[in-house]
């Protein structure tokens, strides 16, 4: 039971950096009596507020305090009317990050291997690298000359090396997942933002994780970055291949109809309204 005329509250509006908005609603109420059962608090419980379009219902929470009861509402999605773009999308997006980073790696990949093998004595067997205890003779075209020969090896125990690799990720705001989906998998010819660049180097579309944020879609691209030389483009070409459609993915980026029966839309996300508290196709 509401008596009188309780008054709304902002507990929290934000939009973040694509354009993502959170709306926090929140009434204070009385029940008529104590105790009720949960059907009868239900049943006296406030209605879900009006709100703007662009946002959706995402959930709700009552909580007693000080002898009366707070219900809060949760809505997510956009600024706006739902029908115009207000949000950050993969063309204008400013979130997007670099996290480089080190790792282990065989000695048998580092890029001058080959160099280091005939100068050090490096001998390989069964993908095992041994190095001799001292600097061997060279023959008369290896690159080994004046004292080195005889000398403590410094490769001796040396298995592996730190290489430096990276992440490259683009969030944004969108209807489809069309773009996210594209080139998985494959050596990213061009990358969205504005990804660092390094010589000899590229880049690897990674799966995107991505989430339904009200009508739209919140997707986060992933490019890893490679080792010097490259990711080979026999095994990551993103050129297709005879019998190759060049994607695995079966999902294609548009929802089948009924896949929310309770956001009330079918096929891709497009534009979108409040009705009645759903979100439904424009």
């Amino acid at each position: 039971m509401i008596y009188g005329n309780p008054q709304i509250h902002i507990d929290d509006d934000h939009t973040d950096r694509i354009g993502i908005r959170t709306l926090v609603l929140s009434q204070i109420w009385q029940p008529s009596r104590w105790p009720l059962s949960l059907a009868e608090l239900d049943e006296e419980k406030p209605d879900v507020p009006a709100v703007p379009g662009g946002v959706m219902f995402i959930g709700e929470q009552t909580r007693r305090t000080s002898g009366v009861l707070r219900t809060t509402w949760t809505f997510e999605g956009i600024n706006g009317d739902g029908k115009s773009v207000t949000f950050k999308d993969r063309s204008n997006s400013v979130d997007y990050s670099f996290e480089p980073g080190f790792s282990q790696v065989p000695i048998t990949r580092h890029p001058y291997w080959s160099t280091l093998k005939t100068k050090f004595g490096a001998q390989l067997t069964d993908n095992q690298v041994t190095w001799p205890e001292y600097i061997p003779a060279s023959d008369s075209s290896g690159p080994v000359v004046g004292d080195d020969q005889g000398k403590a090896n410094p490769m001796l125990g040396q298995d592996d090396f730190v290489r430096m690799e990276g992440t490259y990720s683009f969030r944004y705001a969108a209807t489809t997942l069309g773009a996210a989906l594209a080139g998985v998998g494959k050596i990213a010819t061009s990358l969205p933002g504005r990804a660092p660049s390094f010589p000899r180097r590229n880049w690897l579309k990674a799966p995107s994780p991505w989430q339904r944020r009200g009508p739209v879609l919140e997707i986060t691209e992933v490019y890893w970055l490679s080792g010097e030389g490259g990711w080979p483009a026999e095994i990551y070409s993103d050129k297709e291949k005879s019998g190759d459609s060049g994607t695995s993915n079966p999902f294609d980026g548009s929802f089948p109809t009924g896949d929310d029966p309770g956001a009330g839309f079918a096929g891709s996300l497009g534009p979108t309204e409040i009705n009645d508290g759903r979100i439904v196709n424009l």
